[in-house]
């Protein structure tokens, strides 16, 4: 839900208690208020007191409220009368996070628009984003800092900051929390490389909705639809940021399509890590990694390495690095359709086993279609992995 704006500024008679000094904004300073106080009641207890703790803005689920003018400084960084952070901090507190859930979750998406249009009104760079704990010796915002995630909403608020710069996210700190328009990608189908260390996978085209799992540094991902900066994955898993400190786009060479060739087999990593190399030598650049038990279909083979499907890069053909994997051929190109039965929920795993990590699940009764098995296990046509067929049932 988009927040609405709104302004209840302490009275100018308690200026002296409040906030002193005149001020040029050099930080935006994250705070969250350790309790569940609402935005309104957090500002209204802030303006009628006689304490000289004070701060600019406080965030929740559905407003953004103002309590001190911003070219006036505040006491909230806890840094003395004279510190940097309360000299030239403006403040942002983050409500609901003492208890979390929904309610925190949606007010720290709000913030996030609210700091990154802070940054922006007053010419700073993402470096200016504080923590309250980066001025003095307390652990705030606590909740963020716990669940060991700042450098996540760093990279959101630099993610808004810099759709702001590109025209596509409105710059007014009244705005609300519209749709950012996506980077350009260019039309239909496309390939995108991961390029920060995890990203999570969304089940609908929101920043708010469920996440099902995680894609990593380094993966590639074929994107058939673009729809509120997120990008829907071809496997029908869900959908990831089309942010550009997220993913970039891959260019993949059409001539070396081989998805449909006699020669394209299939490997599963059996070392800890192995390198992708943008060229088939072993001195080549190293764009990425594949872990343990991931498979991947190779269409090439040149120089020991073998070229991946996705378009990523090469990887070690060597035996100590990867093992081929056969399949059966019992069921046809087309596949077959199999109802999901004697169990609620159904794990899908990245591979043909329960050792393979768990990247979505399926409920009773939904109906998947299986294009190969393996080991007990059948392959989703979606692509989106594999599936027991010891809880299917065939149709």
């Amino acid at each position: 839900m988009s927040y609405i704006f709104k302004e209840n500024l302490v009275s100018s008679s308690k200026y002296s208690i409040k906030c002193p000094y005149p001020m040029k904004p050099r930080y935006v300073v994250c705070h969250n208020t350790a309790n569940d106080a609402s935005a309104t009641n957090e500002v209204s207890y802030m303006i009628r007191n006689n304490n000289s703790v004070s701060y600019h803005l406080a965030v929740d689920d559905t407003c953004v409220i103002q309590g001190i003018p911003l070219n006036r400084n505040a006491w909230h960084a806890g840094d003395g009368s004279s510190g940097p952070g309360n000299r030239y901090g403006i403040a942002v507190e983050i409500c609901y996070s003492k208890s979390g859930g929904p309610k925190y979750t949606a007010a720290e998406e709000n913030a996030v628009y609210v700091m990154a249009r802070l940054l922006y009104q007053y010419d700073l760079g993402i470096d200016a984003l504080k923590q309250h704990a980066d001025f003095s010796a307390k652990n705030c915002p606590h909740r963020i800092r716990d669940e060991g995630r700042w450098n996540s909403v760093k990279t959101r608020v630099e993610t808004v900051l810099q759709a702001i710069k590109e025209g596509r996210c409105d710059p007014e700190l009244s705005s609300g929390t519209p749709v950012i328009s996506p980077p350009s990608f260019g039309e239909g189908i496309f390939t995108v490389k991961v390029i920060c260390n995890e990203l999570n996978i969304r089940k609908e085209a929101s920043f708010t909705s469920q996440v099902v799992g995680t894609v990593k540094k380094g993966d590639v991902y074929t994107i058939v639809e673009v729809s509120n900066g997120l990008g829907r994955l071809k496997s029908g898993v869900g959908w990831i940021s089309m942010g550009t400190d997220y993913v970039e786009k891959v260019k993949i060479d059409s001539s070396a399509d081989s998805s449909d060739s006699s020669s394209s087999f299939t490997v599963k990593v059996i070392c800890n890590e192995l390198n992708i190399r943008k060229e088939a030598s072993f001195t080549s650049q190293v764009v990425g990694k594949v872990k343990k038990g991931d498979v991947y279909t190779i269409v090439e083979v040149s120089n020991g390495l073998g070229r991946l499907k996705s378009g990523a890069g090469w990887i070690s053909m060597g035996t100590n690095y990867v093992e081929k994997v056969t399949t059966t051929s019992s069921s046809s190109s087309s596949g077959y359709q199999v109802k999901i039965v004697n169990c609620s929920v159904l794990n899908v795993r990245s591979g043909a086993g329960t050792s393979y990590p768990v990247v979505t699940t399926v409920k009773a009764n939904e109906v998947y279609t299986i294009v190969d098995e393996s080991n007990g296990f059948g392959k989703l046509k979606s692509g989106a992995g594999w599936i027991s067929l010891s809880y299917t049932k065939k149709i």
